[in-house]
């Protein structure tokens, strides 16, 4: 057992996430560094990959080799300790956490379950994919929520176009069908549509007309969380890539060649993405006492300490955190793990000091949503005068949100390594291929 230090308070983190990594890496280089507490972060994977790209992970645009974080590395350099494991249980009485057995890839046991001592818990673990119950989402559809989600469909598309390129069957084409009309499901609908054209570039003997890519949204429009104005816009954007877009529209039952809808019509598809909405894992409700919602959320107060739990907060899309203004869940994006992160490191800092600091407070930044190589749309919120929205399109909206990540990698790894990996992106651009082809 990791027993806490009589030396030092020490704060533990699980979840390496965007919210998690980054309030690692703050708190690392603020109490870590000083000795003022020891800062410990758990997860179950050895790397960090940040959510929002996974949609370019999976169409191989994104070589996760080249963009992962390892945490034993990233917290040497940064002052905290990394703990491999997941997370199975949590005794409050004795402020410890359980981690499960470690087994290597040959099923040999690496590591015994054990326990962690904590003076200050938060749990940042994220959420997964929820099909609302829908009949044949588990054994069908494919999903992109974690790295090895998106490693498998990037596999999976290759398969496919390889075999639809192959088939000597008239008139044969490659079906996609993405469930859900969200940033994700438009975002990789998008970037399809642009690898298929790269691979045909490439030699491919599947022609960009032989690809059939359908999402499928149950709302009256897609991107329902942007303006109407901004979903008008994606909408036709991905109307001039010849992507299908089907609103209003319910999902009966995914098959394994496609999709029912509650209408009775069926969209047919070889590749069936479910990306229609996520929950938080179902093992939070069973944490030694912890409020959870219906999608098992951790309820949590305005200072997003865990309702009941003195000690413990939670972050990030695993917690049900109120919007002060509103009254309403903040939604699960990055921005918002990102402003809560921020903010737990002025509130931990606070109270290993004895001091009180405000409360969370969250700031809408507006949204943006990749729609292929090119081309973006979204909303920017003014930072000064009067509260409104700047809608931004096209080119210049890519751009912006290409710096989004290069922000987030501001925050990981200092504005100077992040120039350098800048610089090294670019260098590899020119020498390898665009896409991922193995």
């Amino acid at each position: 057992m990791l027993s806490r230090s009589q030396a030092l308070p020490r704060i533990v983190i699980v979840g390496g996430g965007a919210g998690g990594l980054e309030l690692a890496t703050r708190l690392g280089r603020k109490l870590g560094a000083s000795h003022q507490a020891q800062v410990v972060l758990v997860d179950g994977a050895a790397t960090h990959i940040w959510k929002p790209l996974l949609h370019e992970v999976a169409t191989g645009a994104l070589n996760t080799g080249e963009d992962e974080v390892n945490y034993f590395a990233h917290g040497y350099r940064n002052h905290y300790e990394f703990e491999f494991g997941y997370m199975e249980g949590l005794d409050r009485s004795h402020r410890t956490i359980r981690l499960s057995a470690i087994h290597g890839a040959d099923g040999q046991q690496l590591s015994p379950a054990r326990d962690i001592g904590y003076d200050y818990l938060v749990l940042a673990v994220g959420a997964e994919a929820n099909d609302f119950g829908t009949a044949g989402v588990a054994e069908h559809a494919m999903f992109l929520n974690t790295p090895n989600d998106a490693d498998a469909l990037r596999r999976r598309v290759l398969e496919q176009a390889f075999a639809v390129s192959s088939s000597n069957e008239a008139g044969r084409k490659l079906g996609i069908a993405i469930v859900g009309g969200g940033a994700t499901g438009v975002e990789l609908a998008a970037e399809l549509n642009h690898t298929m054209r790269e691979l045909h570039q490439y030699g491919a003997r599947l022609a960009p007309d032989q690809v059939e890519i359908s999402v499928i949204e149950g709302a009256e429009r897609i991107l329902l969380a942007a303006p109407p104005s901004l979903s008008a816009y994606a909408e036709e954007q991905l109307a001039a890539k010849q992507i299908r877009v089907l609103t209003s529209s319910r999902v009966a039952a995914v098959q394994p060649d496609g999709v029912d809808l509650s209408s009775g019509e069926k969209v047919r598809a070889d590749i069936t993405v479910w990306a229609a909405g996520v929950k938080a894992p179902v093992w939070l409700a069973s944490l030694d006492g912890l409020s959870v919602n219906r999608v098992n959320q951790l309820q949590v107060d305005g200072r997003l300490r865990c309702v009941g739990a003195e000690r413990i907060y939670a972050l990030g899309d695993c917690a049900a955190a109120p919007d002060g203004d509103s009254g309403r869940m903040l939604a699960a994006t990055a921005q918002v793990a990102h402003q809560e992160a921020k903010w737990l490191v002025g509130e931990l800092s606070a109270r290993l000091a004895g001091k009180e600091h405000p409360a969370f407070v969250f700031k809408p930044q507006g949204m943006m949503v990749s729609l292929g190589k090119h081309s973006a749309v979204g909303s920017l919120a003014a930072v000064v005068g009067p509260k409104r929205d700047y809608y931004v399109e096209g080119r210049g909206a890519k751009l912006i949100y290409a710096s989004l990540y290069r922000m987030h990698q501001g925050v990981v790894h200092g504005w100077l390594l992040t120039a350098l990996l800048y610089c090294g992106d670019k260098l590899r651009g020119v020498a390898r291929p665009s896409l991922k082809l193995h």
